[in-house]
């Protein structure tokens, strides 16, 4: 018991990362995660799942809690953020499988699939693994993939999801990776540009690593709504570029080392931006990294209480949980009612959204919709920007300042045409 005790035990502040504390309080949580991806492919699992359950959480919250990824760097404080949303979201999706209701399969996957739309198609139907009950050995090896697989991609539990069409058909391993390395290092540069640039309005406030609010009470009410505006699309932008540089780099990762097929790895996102409702923007256009989650831990347990809506509400509740830990963990407060207060209204405008269809019989589409999907999302997302302002966020340097890669692309420049 004294052990355990010393096992959960979290220190009073964050202890730097090194191997030591990194096997301390990070690899229980990483190990006991692990195991719950294997016995979720396995039968008669149930009871040891939501025994173990409890466990990984506490683990989890130890880890998210204790390490400190920044090394004291306030530039680097990002880092914490990002250990911070990683434990919650292996926190999620170990409650979602200890609730499984059936053992997950591995889809047989053939090299040349494609995936697009919610289903998967190719040249050779795709086949799920005929096995009774997977042998321990299989959920072992499979469990690699379960654990960085967010999507599904390739699993029995991702029934329903829709999946991007690629508009690049590579037919070979090499051009698939030389086309996503090109879109590497267009995403590095569209990232540190877009980052760059909402910095730039104001590099002693909110631009820099001590924060401040993107509302600035010296200029008239139009002027500062209409500042504040390009910064939310600014960070927006930087936002998206950010996510899909990380998803490139592993998808690199994972189809040079780990041999795994590039039909794995399709698009991320189905252009945001064109979006004609508010329901087909946060549905299937904007990553789908997290739907696993939030309809196992948010929107299923909700709407067998309230029906429909509850499950709407209960899936931006618990991404507004996700993202206040996040900003919280960069140790200026989390801004709790501004976080969850945007996603509560994402919610809102997808049950008016619901409330138009029923009453009219007609969907939000078109121009219209496309207009009224901007305006909600954006101006609900003011309020959310200025808490990642007032915390640092939008002042961090994710970059050191030599090597920003919109400064190196402008020093290549002037050494070969200047």
């Amino acid at each position: 018991m004294a052990s355990l005790s010393r096992l959960l035990q979290v220190p009073q502040e964050r202890v730097s990362l090194s191997v030591s504390t990194l096997s301390t309080f990070f690899l229980p949580a990483f190990v006991s995660y692990l195991a719950m991806g294997v016995l979720v492919q396995r039968k008669r699992t149930a009871t040891i799942r939501f025994a173990l359950l409890p466990v990984i959480l506490l683990c989890a919250y130890r880890a998210g809690s204790s390490l400190d990824f920044s090394f004291g760097i306030p530039n680097y404080r990002f880092l914490n953020q990002g250990l911070v949303l990683s434990v919650f979201t292996l926190s999620m999706r170990s409650t979602a499988w200890a609730f499984a209701k059936k053992p997950y399969k591995r889809m047989t996957l053939q090299p040349n699939k494609n995936f697009h739309g919610d289903t998967m198609s190719g040249s050779t139907s795709n086949q799920f693994t005929n096995i009774e009950n997977t042998p321990l050995y299989t959920a072992i090896w499979n469990v690699w993939d379960l654990s960085v697989n967010l999507r599904g991609i390739g699993w029995d539990w991702a029934e329903g999801l829709r999946i991007p069409e690629s508009s690049l058909r590579t037919k070979s391993t090499l051009e698939f990776l030389l086309i996503t390395l090109a879109k590497l290092l267009f995403y590095a540069l569209a990232f540190d540009a877009t980052s760059g640039a909402a910095r730039d309005f104001s590099p002693e406030t909110f631009g820099s690593i001590e924060g401040g609010t993107i509302f600035d009470p010296s200029l008239p009410p139009l002027s500062r709504y209409t500042r504040s505006t390009i910064i939310t699309i600014l960070s927006g932008w930087t936002a998206y570029f950010v996510i899909e540089l990380v998803y490139q780099i592993h998808a690199i990762e994972f189809v040079l080392l780990f041999r795994q097929a590039p039909s794995q790895w399709p698009p991320l996102f189905d252009a945001p931006w064109l979006s004609t409702s508010l329901t087909s923007f946060w549905g299937h256009k904007w990553h789908q990294l997290f739907r696993e989650c939030f309809i196992s831990v948010g929107a299923r347990p909700l709407s067998y209480l309230l029906g429909r809506t509850g499950g709407v509400v209960g899936a931006f509740l618990i991404s507004g949980a996700l993202h206040y830990l996040g900003l919280k963990a960069m140790g200026r407060g989390g801004h709790p009612v501004v976080v969850f207060g945007f996603f509560i209204m994402q919610a809102i405008g997808l049950i008016l959204e619901g409330i138009w269809k029923k009453r009219t019989g007609l969907r939000v589409d078109g121009f219209l919709g496309l207009l009224w999907t901007w305006l909600w999302v954006v101006f609900w997302a003011n309020f959310m920007v200025d808490a990642w302002g007032r915390v640092g966020l939008v002042g961090s340097k994710f970059f050191p300042d030599d090597y920003r890669p919109t400064v190196l692309l402008v020093h290549l420049l002037e050494y070969y045409f200047m």
